[in-house]
């Protein structure tokens, strides 16, 4: 619990820098979103850059995970849940979509959506990993983001 508390503490923090808003945890996962309780110019960049940064924390920190990060972009349903202990969740099958990304990706990889790569596919290298099928969904075209160009045209990502 010790390493997972130390994780998730670094993981907010790098949200927070990114402009993206802790949703949840569930388990080892980090629910998080874009654009929702304050605008942001680009919400798939904010969580593109903020998932690359995760991916490189949560290989420094124990246990040194390789962590998989799903993105999708659209609507969701947002509110408070629960009586005694009230939980602020999202719903939708937004939501749905990215979490299938996420636990069908590649570990230490981004998964995104066809909709959220053409929010960054100007500026971000990765590729298509084809159709995949998505429960719910169907064979749905997915790709695999590698890095971004930093302001500076350097790239950001991962180390391999």
């Amino acid at each position: 619990v010790s390493a997972l508390r130390s994780v998730i503490h670094e993981f907010e923090l790098i949200a927070a820098k990114h402009q993206v808003q802790k949703i949840k945890t569930i388990g080892d996962a980090f629910m998080a979103a874009a654009g929702l309780l304050q605008p942001v110019p680009n919400p798939v960049a904010s969580c593109a850059a903020c998932g690359l940064e995760m991916i490189e924390a949560a290989r420094r920190l124990p246990p040194f995970w390789e962590i998989r990060v799903g993105i999708n972009i659209g609507s969701v349903v947002a509110g408070l849940v629960g009586k005694k202990r009230y939980v602020f969740d999202l719903y939708g099958d937004t939501v749905n979509f990215a979490s299938r990304l996420e636990s069908g990706g590649i570990p230490g990889k981004i998964t995104l959506s066809t909709d959220a790569w053409h929010r960054v596919a100007a500026f971000a290298q990765g590729a298509s990993l084809g159709p995949k099928e998505i429960k719910g969904k169907g064979a749905c075209e997915v790709f695999r983001l590698d890095g971004m160009n930093g302001a500076n045209g350097t790239v950001c990502g991962p180390r391999p």
